[in-house]
């Protein structure tokens, strides 16, 4: 990971919750609307290239993937959906990677558009993106990019993630075993004009869900267990910071395995949600319970500087009215370098500093 650019619930249980689609329609490419003008549908057989359907479409069409085995490595550049079964349909990596022509090799499906110009409005839903070297599914400057009921699993880096973009949608997706970075991201954005991120499952990776450099995030409702970092809120000291951000009602425990320090980024391991950095973030009615370990920052919620060179405290956040529990070595950490952080009603037991609770 780097900050400048298994859990308790298995695969096989989120697979009853990828409920397949009935096949409808035989033909390769379905024409809607008055005279064939209208948005398409093209069908995708096993064995079969999605990029080339890509390609072919039109802005506002949809490609439909039937259920089978399909290559990844799909770069989408404009306007589309791509439509799977499933958990009968299973993206994995072989043949050409098309996202390595973006510089984003080792991608199941990756979304690009330009500085100033985004790719807007795709939608990815009811598939499976696996085993892919770096990342699941990948936007970089986009606008609206929505992934609903999808399970990213057993990808290197992050499971489902966009960079540079607005407007982000990840709802009822799972990420799960991904590597060394996180199940969902959100980043490098100087405002993310309220992406969501909802009702989603992450579990077994390094961060369930990290916001890095960027503001006017929205997450609530999600299951974020056995990873080694629950959320992180993190300021890398780039201009702008994090912030405005609001995490609330989620489930946010035993997260408590251990991550090795790679690149610039420290050691990770048994924290529920962990500013390093950040400002006017909110933090409520969050269940954060068990996340125990041993690092300077683990604990339930704990509150860090930003990381270097410039070490910003975490500044003007609210944590209040969450069930802290069972956190080791304390349920509450206060250690932003500031006093303008508040602590309100929250349901612990221990803190660092003593008062907190």
């Amino acid at each position: 990971m780097r900050w400048t650019t298994a859990g308790p619930a298995g695969v096989v249980a989120v697979l009853a919750g990828l409920a397949p689609f009935a096949t409808a329609g035989q033909a390769s490419a379905q024409d809607g609307g008055a005279y064939g003008h209208g948005p398409r549908t093209h069908v995708v057989r096993p064995g079969h290239s999605i990029q080339a359907a890509v390609d072919r479409a039109r802005p506002g069409d949809t490609i439909r993937l039937l259920r089978g085995t399909y290559d990844g490595g799909v770069l989408v550049r404009k306007r589309l959906t791509i439509r799977g079964a499933g958990d009968k349909t299973v993206l994995r990596p072989g043949g050409t990677d098309h996202c390595a022509a973006v510089k984003w090799a080792g991608t199941g499906i990756c979304v690009i558009g330009r500085p100033g110009h985004p790719v807007r409005g795709v939608t990815v839903r009811d598939l499976i993106v696996r085993k892919f070297a770096k990342n699941g599914v990948f936007g970089q400057f986009t606008d609206r990019l929505t992934v609903e009921r999808v399970l990213a699993t057993g990808n290197g880096e992050y499971g489902i993630s966009e960079f540079n973009s607005t407007r982000g949608r990840f709802v009822h997706d799972w990420a799960l075993d991904n590597g060394d970075e996180a199940g969902f991201y959100v980043g490098d954005i100087a405002d993310a004009h309220g992406t969501i991120v909802a009702g989603n499952r992450s579990s077994g990776n390094a961060i369930g869900l990290l916001v890095r450099h960027a503001r006017n995030v929205r997450a609530w409702e999600n299951d974020l267990v056995g990873n080694c970092v629950g959320v992180a809120l993190v300021d890398d000291g780039q201009k702008g910071g994090q912030g405005n951000t609001k995490v609330w009602r989620n489930n946010v425990s035993r997260n408590s395995r251990e991550c090795a320090p790679h690149e610039e980024v420290p050691p990770l391991g048994g924290t529920g949600v962990l500013f390093f950095g950040g400002d006017h973030n909110v933090v409520e009615k969050n269940v954060v319970m068990d996340n125990r370990g041993k690092l300077p920052y683990s604990g339930g919620i704990v509150l860090f500087r930003g990381t270097p060179p410039l070490n910003r405290p975490a500044r003007h956040n609210l944590v209040q009215l969450n069930v802290v529990r069972g956190n080791a070595p304390f349920d509450l950490v206060d250690n932003s370098g500031s006093r303008t952080n508040r602590f309100r009603r929250n349901l612990c037991r221990t803190s660092s500093p003593a008062g907190l609770c």
